[in-house]
């Protein structure tokens, strides 16, 4: 009995050990950045805040004059896979130098939300309608708990 407990042990270490590797591959290919019509932009700042079954999403990205700030959520469900993406961005964008918004109209791709150590790895890698590249590759931290930290 003894000896497996023991052997209970080294498993149980590995499988820790393997899936704290796998979160850290996942944050390593992060680098917060955004594409959006034809221009890539890192990103400041950005945060979530679950309520329920929905997650409220906000970033900000390029310089604080003449950056974007992206405002929208997406459902709990998406969370844990890849979701396929067309019509309506679940974002709005706008510039911070005044301008129209920005509502990506997808015309195909993909979203993939992952939980991370430090919070949501969200990737979106998708095409609009007009043919230009829409792009998200972020890390998205929890706002309550960094409101608290």
């Amino acid at each position: 009995m003894k000896k497996f407990f023991s052997i209970l042990a080294v498993a149980l270490a590995f499988v820790a050990a393997f899936s704290s590797c796998k979160k850290d591959d996942e944050e390593e290919k992060i680098t917060n950045t955004i594409t959006v019509r034809g221009t890539t932009l890192n990103i400041r700042m950005a945060l979530y805040a679950k309520y329920d079954d929905f997650y409220n999403f906000d970033l900000d990205a390029g310089d604080e004059d003449s950056g974007i700030h992206g405002y929208g959520g997406f459902e709990a469900s998406m969370v844990g896979k890849t979701t396929d993406l067309k019509g309506p961005f679940f974002m709005s964008f706008n510039p911070t130098s005044g301008g129209p918004s920005i509502d990506p109209q997808i015309k195909s791709g993909t979203v993939k939300i992952t939980e991370v150590e430090k919070g949501l790895h969200i990737v979106v890698d998708a095409v609009e309608e007009s043919g230009d590249k829409f792009k998200i590759n972020v890390l998205a931290e929890d706002e309550f708990k960094k409101v608290w930290d």
